[in-house]
């Protein structure tokens, strides 16, 4: 009988237990899922494509100094590299890369072009280091040595080309678009050492282009320990964050049928806030926002006569601009932008002193990562093509583009996580 009445006790407990369970309200806990890693070990090759911007100081070391003539352009390329996964979340790797390019500054008289100084190719051997912020994504800094030809060319009288050495430094975003196939963003910052040719003037260049570029994995190498793979997040709501980096701007000069020039360079630090608001559409990777941004800068060009200096450049901007934008894989956004901005331009020095605002159309490109269901990292570059103005009414005629490489981070608002179901 105490056995039976030991039974009959144990059984009521247990369907008690579960009665009680199906009555209570059930509380779904998101998985942290740990999705397959492929491991990051291995070799890989691509292509790239992107614009860039040159700037080239002068000077006559104690006697002059201009910093410095300007140039842009687009370039394509290509890479070869090979990557090492040494701990759970880092990669080391060495590539080597070449670019065709067309960086140029030209001058023009009565509408034709007579004098044109192009970066024309480059090379590089750079090594990097990745931290995986999921399984598919890396985020990564690059340096090494690089190696370029300037052409000088003039009409009628033919060309000559110098090469230049000099270091590279830069760093990038590259994700998992599908099976071996990766898609990659980067900033590289050329930095050449001076033309001796020129000597005693020192002519210096300095470059910095912005990519995009795929590239496919051979084998995907051997399986790495599982990172923790966030769900797929729910990219809806405000945010506002702060960001800053790199910037150039090349001015040309006119008088339109009569002369050309382009151009004067700048380039400088900057950093501001921005702030806007996306929306996910319901069952889709497709999200839409708007957004808007205000930087304090400092991209200007300076010129120096023996101690006496003055210097042009713009000191603020503000950009106004709608986004459109694909997720992949749950926490990587690429995406394009467009809109319009407002940079002011202000010269100071050797009696000079005038500050004007100028207006243009705005294009934008980037990546954003969400890396808590909160915090969102991007990484962006951002043209703006300014109106032509008089410098002097009916005689010469301005007009500024700029291109800012920067990243960011932003607090997005609300910023849940979307609901999971783990199939692993």
């Amino acid at each position: 009988m105490r056995r039976v009445g030991l039974a009959s006790f144990i059984t009521t407990l247990a369907f008690g237990a579960q009665a009680a369970d199906l009555q209570s309200p059930r509380r779904f806990v998101p998985a942290e899922v740990a999705a397959p890693a492929s491991g990051w070990t291995g070799v890989y090759a691509g292509l790239h494509a992107g614009y860039g911007f040159a700037n080239t100081s002068v000077s006559v070391p104690g006697l002059f100094g201009f910093s410095g003539i300007g140039a842009n352009g687009w370039l394509v390329g290509g890479k070869v590299g090979a990557d090492y996964q040494f701990a759970r979340r880092w990669v080391v790797g060495m590539l080597a890369e070449g670019n065709l390019q067309g960086i140029d500054t030209t001058i023009s008289a009565g509408g034709v072009t007579v004098a044109r100084v192009s970066g024309d190719l480059r090379w590089a051997i750079r090594a990097r280091l990745g931290f995986l912020l999921t399984p598919e994504t890396m985020i990564y800094a690059t340096g090494g040595w690089s190696q370029g030809r300037t052409t000088f060319s003039l009409t009628g009288l033919g060309s000559a080309g110098l090469m230049t050495n000099g270091w590279q430094i830069g760093g990038g975003i590259e994700t998992r678009l599908a099976g071996n196939v990766f898609l990659h963003a980067e900033y590289v910052h050329t930095f050449t050492n001076s033309i001796g040719q020129f000597a005693p003037l020192v002519v210096r260049p300095t470059s910095g282009t912005v990519r995009l570029g795929l590239s496919y994995r051979f084998g995907m190498g051997g399986a790495s320990p599982a990172l923790p793979a966030p769900g797929r997040r729910n990219w809806s709501g405000v945010f506002a964050g702060v960001q800053g980096g790199y910037g150039f701007g090349n001015t040309t000069l006119s008088a339109p049928g009569v002369f050309g020039f382009t151009g004067i360079g700048s380039q400088g630090v900057f950093g501001g806030i921005t702030a806007g608001y996306d929306h996910q559409f319901a069952g889709t990777g497709v999200v839409a926002g708007i957004e808007a941004d205000a930087s304090l800068s400092a991209i200007q060009t300076r010129i120096e006569a023996g101690g006496p200096a003055a210097s042009i450049g713009s000191d603020w901007n503000v950009g106004l601009r709608a986004r459109l934008g694909y997720v992949l894989g749950g926490s990587v956004m690429p995406y394009v932008a467009a809109g319009y901005g407002w940079t002011h331009i202000k010269a100071s020095g050797l009696g000079i002193g005038f500050g004007e605002t100028m207006g243009g159309f705005q294009l934008a490109a980037g990546m954003e990562t969400m890396i808590t269901p909160n915090v969102a990292l991007r990484a962006e570059y951002v043209h703006q093509f300014n109106a032509s103005r008089p410098l002097i009414p009916g005689l010469l005629n301005y007009r500024t583009e700029s291109g800012r490489t920067r990243i960011g981070v932003t607090w997005k608002f609300g910023g849940d996580d979307a609901a999971v179901i783990a199939r692993y």
